[in-house]
């Protein structure tokens, strides 16, 4: 949320995405490494940290990030539908389809 303060920046670290240990084998991914997260209208990059406190087929994302802070300039709102929620109109950003892939 506050990403733009150095300070803070420093203290989130880099942007990181959370696997469990079956979604990561099957892609080849450990702990550390880094992640092209994927769909149809956009991607970003994070490193991967494992946990078995994440659903099989559930990929953790954290928002907060901006955008022009990272070096590929994208967060996870890269891979996020622009439209209206239907409950509320809000942002859509908690519910998501993605790929997650290994970046070598």
């Amino acid at each position: 949320m506050f990403a733009n303060v150095p300070e803070l920046a420093a203290r989130q670290g880099p942007p990181v995405i959370v696997l469990h240990p079956g979604d990561a084998a099957a892609r080849g991914l450990k702990d550390g490494d880094h992640a092209r997260v994927h769909n149809d209208r956009g991607e970003y990059r994070a490193t991967v940290r494992i946990s078995d406190g994440v659903r099989p087929g559930v990929v953790e994302g954290r928002k907060g990030y901006w955008p022009k802070h990272l070096p590929d300039r994208a967060n996870p709102n890269a891979t996020v539908a622009e439209r209206d929620a239907d409950m509320g109109g809000g942002a859509v950003y908690h519910d998501n389809r993605v790929e997650v892939s290994a970046v070598r």
